[in-house]
């Protein structure tokens, strides 16, 4: 998992943009709107981020989905089906429009995390690709975990106020070198982007202009 410095001052005016124009948005906030797994999944939001499940996800196996099987989120999809007249222009700005501007291929992830909301212990492998991700937090309070797979251990990032950038390849289920367990939680409101460059495998064609899109994508990031 790389962090990247978001010194392109346009693309953080952007990404600002984004989270006045969602909040914006008359009722932006809806119960109906929230996706969750289970009645756990709501009353002890933190043990699927932590290690004990971790360590359940690992015993799993093969069985492993890919998806998130523990989560609770907003996801802007599930608002913009249930009020298409409120959340169409935010849905199109941000998931289509800003992967075009990027160079991105296509829009991964963009969810709103309410307080207590999570996604739990995943690995991403039924959708393998190169991805670059965006996180908002209010105020910091959450934070973003991963297995590193070299020193055997878990990765904590705390969150921080505004808005932070990382990117990683998520391996499909075949390339176990290149399976990335990761979790997220926050404890107040946030917000994640996600692009992908999709490459196949390792072993395609694909993956050398896969990179180099991502690469161009974080250079475009990282430069004042």
């Amino acid at each position: 998992m790389t962090e990247v410095t978001i010194r392109n001052k346009g693309i953080l005016e952007t990404l600002n943009s984004f989270v006045d124009m969602f909040y914006s948005i008359d009722g932006y906030y809806q119960e109906e709107y929230k996706t969750y797994s289970s009645k756990e999944a709501l009353e002890k939001p933190e043990y699927f981020c932590g290690e004990e499940y971790l360590k359940h996800q690992f015993s799993v196996g093969d069985k492993h989905s890919g998806f998130p099987e523990e989560h609770m989120a907003m996801p802007i999809s599930m608002a913009y089906d249930r009020n298409p007249e409120k959340f169409a222009e935010y849905r199109d700005r941000v998931k289509y429009q800003f992967a075009q501007e990027l160079g991105g291929h296509t829009s991964a992830l963009l969810n709103y995390y309410p307080p207590g909301g999570f996604v739990g212990w995943h690995t991403n492998w039924n959708a393998n690709a190169y991805q670059v991700l965006f996180t908002w937090s209010k105020d910091g309070n959450g934070y973003f975990r991963y297995w590193d797979n070299e020193k055997k251990e878990i990765v904590h990032i705390q969150d921080k106020p505004g808005w932070q950038c990382r990117h990683y390849y998520f391996g499909r289920k075949d390339e176990p070198e290149h399976h990335c367990w990761h979790a997220a939680y926050s404890g107040s409101e946030r917000i994640t982007l996600a692009y992908k460059f999709v490459n196949h495998s390792k072993n395609d064609v694909q993956d050398k202009l896969a990179v180099q899109m991502r690469d161009l994508m974080v250079e475009e990031i990282e430069n004042g």
